[in-house]
């Protein structure tokens, strides 16, 4: 730059020196702008209160669940959880499957006794790369969907992971008796002629009769088996979608598994609060209800694990 003022000097018969001397002392306009943007504002925020982070959860709670339809509970395993894992060998499988077992155990999510004979109700299945691409392995009409209502095929085949998952579920009265998906609506008309409804119980419970999460394997390759087998426990015992990769979460989750490179090493407080939670509550609670406990449960679970 100095050359180059020099030379503009000489050719028209101005002082070099001239120009190199006013290029490097600034004006004083200049310096009085240069102060002013080094001057830097500090903001002091009172630290968040124990509500407002119950508030911060409870939002993603909503967030990741799938939502249940008006009028109804979340969805529960009555039963004793029994996994069944395929598409990996013997000795990775039996790993994924006592983690999920203790995970069901360690959370409450048994409602029945585990060490009973069971009838498989979990499965997780890792898809070899010949079956192809995650949009390839099912379709709107494919069998394994079959059960399932329009919207919740939906769910399942807009998922973006390399993973496909979905609960059975079956709606029952208050006394436990099946309401089949056709007579629900004439069901919920006879409740409300017999009895006002109340904000605090529903008249039905829902259930989940069973659980499947299809994996793709070449994903898993670089996950540790209690990874995918608490990434896992996480879609299979609760009604829980995929992971908005545009979210800013307010806590970690094993749901971000094949969207973080640096994902937990397995569940999370935030996660274990949500499965504790969920199979703690009453059956028949509005589902805000079993979202406001589980994020009071993880507030506290976090100022547990705080505290030296």
């Amino acid at each position: 730059m100095l050359d180059l003022l020099i030379s503009a000097g000489i050719l028209i018969g101005t002082p070099a020196s001239y120009h190199a001397q006013e290029a490097a002392q600034p004006s004083t306009d200049q310096s009085e702008t240069s102060a002013a943007e080094d001057q830097v504002t500090i903001v002091v925020e009172a630290p968040a209160t124990k509500l407002d982070r119950q508030r911060e959860l409870k939002k993603m709670i909503t967030e990741i669940f799938r939502m249940p339809r008006r009028g109804r509970t979340v969805g529960t395993f009555f039963e004793a959880i029994c996994p069944k894992i395929v598409g990996l060998p013997d000795d990775a499988a039996k790993v994924i499957k006592a983690r999920i077992e203790e995970n069901a155990a360690r959370l409450g999510a048994n409602r029945r006794d585990p060490s009973a004979p069971c009838i498989h109700n979990v499965l997780v299945e890792f898809i070899p790369p010949e079956k192809g691409e995650p949009v390839d392995w099912l379709t709107y009409d494919s069998d394994e969907l079959s059960h399932l209502l329009s919207y919740q095929r939906i769910w399942v085949l807009e998922e973006e992971d390399p993973v496909r998952a979905w609960n059975t579920i079956q709606i029952r009265s208050a006394d436990g008796i099946p309401i089949p998906e056709r007579s629900y609506s004439r069901f919920q008309q006879a409740q409300n002629r017999l009895r006002s409804t109340s904000r605090l119980r529903n008249p039905t419970t829902t259930e989940i009769r069973s659980a499947a999460v299809l994996i793709e394997l070449v994903s898993a390759n670089g996950k540790t088996l209690q990874q995918l087998a608490d990434y896992a426990t996480m879609r299979a015992l609760a009604s829980t979608g995929e992971i908005d990769a545009d979210n800013i979460l307010a806590a970690q989750t094993i749901l971000t598994l094949f969207q973080d490179d640096a994902a937990p090493e397995g569940l999370t407080v935030f996660d274990e609060a949500l499965i504790s939670g969920l199979y703690s509550k009453s059956r028949n609670a509005p589902p805000k209800r079993y979202y406001s406990s589980i994020a009071a449960t993880a507030a506290n679970m976090e100022l547990a694990q705080a505290q030296p």
